[in-house]
């Protein structure tokens, strides 16, 4: 398993905080099964599937039970540079997954980096909101469901003494208009939630909320970090420093429509 693809499975393992939320890791395969109707929720992962082909087919339809709640929950599945069996995304395809845009594990060595410029601030309890509202201006949020599952993980760990991630926003003038987030994944760190809102973009405030975030891994210990960069930002990743480790398909479940009849 590449640096990346390990460090993505410790990172959605913290999913698993949401209440009601169940995280399972098998040898070759491991799901992460949060109870809402969210694809960006509900992970398959760590897949390295060997055997006959009945065997292959049984594992698979099992985990997509279990993290789908029977085919009703939406679902992400996810293919890295050491997934097998090696057409596994053909046989999600025959199950009626659909092809998502691909993301690219990069990995970066914290010696030596520079140190953020302009206005970052660490989030501290009290701004939880504040990052969490730019965060949503950022990735588009507009779902209801959406904002609601991510303010309840993010809010639960309110008022603990060691929180499972940090979080950075910055500003310009008064108005925050980037953030990102550092969660811990073993031996590396794992940067996510990387975003600026759509009317600061083309300033470099993604750059620095990320340089901010790699700047406390290093001060926490870190000597590596590791992310999934999108299209769109694998170049601003590259500049920073980040290099490639291999392409992480993805493949989404829908979920039915009669997926209000779920426990969940």
């Amino acid at each position: 398993m590449t640096d990346a693809e390990a460090a993505l499975g410790a990172a959605l393992a913290l999913i698993g905080r949401l209440p009601g939320a169940t995280v399972h890791k098998d040898p070759d395969i491991s799901w992460l099964a949060s109870g809402r109707p969210l694809a960006s929720l509900n992970h398959v992962h760590g897949i390295r599937l060997r055997g006959d082909a009945p065997t292959v087919d049984a594992r698979i339809d099992a985990a997509q039970a279990d993290v789908s709640d029977h085919g009703v929950l939406p679902a992400t599945w996810w293919i890295g540079p050491t997934t097998t069996p090696a057409d596994l995304g053909s046989r999600l395809s025959a199950r009626g997954l659909t092809a998502a845009e691909p993301e690219f594990g990069m990995v970066i060595e914290l010696d030596g980096l520079p140190k953020p410029s302009g206005d970052v601030a660490h989030v501290a309890d009290a701004d939880v909101d504040e990052w969490l509202a730019v965060m949503g201006r950022s990735y588009g949020w507009s779902d209801p469901l959406t904002i609601a599952a991510w303010t309840e993980l993010y809010h639960g760990a309110l008022g603990e003494g060691s929180p499972p991630w940090w979080h950075v926003i910055v500003r310009e003038g008064r108005k925050a208009v980037a953030c990102a987030s550092l969660f811990p994944a073993g031996d590396q760190a794992f940067v996510t939630n990387v975003g600026t809102a759509p009317e600061a973009r083309g300033a470099g405030h993604g750059t620095t909320a990320t340089l901010a975030v790699l700047a406390i891994a290093r001060d926490i210990g870190y000597r590596r970090a590791s992310l999934t960069a999108s299209l769109m930002g694998r170049a601003m990743y590259a500049r920073i420093g980040f290099r490639e480790e291999g392409r992480l398909d993805r493949f989404v479940w829908a979920g039915r429509q009669d997926r209000g009849s779920s426990s969940a």
